[in-house]
């Protein structure tokens, strides 16, 4: 896919996989935060919102999509719960389903792309459209990360 900026992204996400929420935020702060750098809700995930890795964030989480480079796919609430700590904000947005895909450059994992939606609006085709979303955000991402 060719390059992609932030905003068709979340254009291109309202299609397939579908979203109510969409966000993007890099790896900051010497690896020891997320920096949102995108979203679809400023109300309510505004841009520059940070969220720390060690506290905020699920350690299977963490390792799953940070260090291990590979997609989160949580399809009802009952997965949002237990791996979000701000599952309350997500619910009240209607969202009860969520895909975290990596944004990687030379093997690190640089940032995620957040896709969220009603509760089992997900499957795994749901990740492959998101994946190839994911893969056109590199530079994007590399550039917001400078703007944090």
């Amino acid at each position: 896919m060719t390059d992609l900026t932030l905003s068709a992204a979340h254009d291109r996400a309202m299609t397939a996989p579908g979203v109510i929420l969409f966000t993007a935020s890099v790896i900051a702060d010497g690896a020891t935060t997320m920096a949102r750098v995108y979203s679809s809700h400023q109300e309510v995930y505004p841009v520059g919102g940070r969220k720390t890795l060690d506290g905020q964030t699920s350690p299977i989480w963490f390792e799953q999509v940070v260090r291990g480079g590979q997609p989160f796919l949580g399809r009802d609430l009952e997965a949002v719960r237990t791996f979000f700590f701000d599952s309350a904000v997500i619910e009240s947005l209607g969202c009860g389903a969520i895909i975290n895909v990596p944004v990687r450059h030379e093997g690190e994992t640089i940032g995620s792309i957040n896709f969220l939606d009603r509760e089992g609006a997900y499957d795994e085709r749901s990740v492959d459209d998101a994946l190839i979303i994911a893969d056109g955000l590199v530079d994007a991402m590399r550039a917001a990360a400078l703007t944090i």
